[in-house]
């Protein structure tokens, strides 16, 4: 039969078990490694029924047991990174250019993988997006001639540079390309304008080149640089201000000194030798 004692007590039990199971929902204070997974720090100096009393297990005298030594030490003689001279040289200046073959380029086209027109241009934004440059851009792509004789692509491209095979394939047949110059900023500004967009509001101007080599590279027109196509960037401007400068040079300035030259000093002394006269 039913009765409130019982009752009672099997509400009270339960209560404890669903307190001791609420308890134990945090097992932060119990953590501790696996067994045998770490091993105690053995103590040194500790008499010598510890096996490491009086010397420490470094035994007696010496450069061991005093002090440290270091990995790469060799006893005294030269060492191995002395006795050899030092082979190579790593160019701080130069350029890396990601590198895309026609061939590449002409496959993308075939599957369907690049999503332009006929006629329009394949610029890095391009090639990033579509697959054709995977990897870090660091100073742009350059276009290799590997597959011309089979080129047949009808884009125009736009990279940084390209070798003088592949830009007389992309011309034969019909179409056109740019060398164009960016910098470490403007390249990724050129492929993801929106990111600058998002946490600055704006995106950066495209930079022109300002070492002379590069301003070679980009006005050379067998290199197809777009300087040599539009003098406006670049030459124009430059062009401007030497003008401008050499006309300022001509210009002569009347310097204003306070004091006399010796032409009116001399001429003063010879009016006052009259005046007393």
């Amino acid at each position: 039969m039913f009765s409130l004692p019982s009752f009672t007590q099997r509400f009270a039990f339960k209560g404890v078990n669903f307190l001791t199971s609420f308890r134990q929902l945090s097992k932060l204070g119990t953590l501790k490694p696996n067994e045998g997974s770490t091993q105690g720090y053995k103590r040194l100096g500790r008499g010598a029924s510890s096996g490491k009393g009086k010397t420490s297990g470094r035994g007696q005298k010496g450069q061991k047991a005093r002090g440290k030594v270091p990995w790469w030490h060799e006893g005294g003689q030269t060492p191995y990174y002395r006795r050899f001279p030092l082979t190579g040289f790593s160019n701080p200046n130069r350029r890396i250019y990601q590198q895309v073959k026609l061939a590449r380029i002409q496959e993308f086209w075939n599957t369907g993988r690049i999503p332009l027109k006929e006629g329009d241009t394949l610029t890095i934004q391009e090639m990033v997006k579509c697959g054709l440059v995977t990897r870090t851009l660091r100073h742009g792509v350059k276009i290799l001639a590997a597959g011309a004789s089979n080129y047949n692509v009808p884009l125009n491209i736009e990279a940084s540079k390209g070798t003088a095979v592949a830009i007389e394939a992309i011309e034969k047949i019909g179409r056109t390309f740019t060398a164009k110059y960016f910098s470490r900023l403007g390249i990724r500004a050129h492929v993801h304008p929106e990111r600058f967009l998002l946490k600055y509001g704006y995106v950066p101007m495209e930079a022109r080149p300002s070492q002379r080599r590069d301003i070679n590279y980009y006005s050379n027109p067998e290199k197809r640089g777009y300087l040599a196509k539009d003098r406006s960037i670049l030459h124009e401007p430059l062009e401007k201000a030497r003008a401008e400068r050499a006309d300022e040079k001509k210009k002569v300035v009347k310097v204003v000194s306070k004091f006399k030259s010796l032409d009116e000093q001399l001429q003063e002394a010879i009016a006052r030798e009259g005046a007393s006269a």
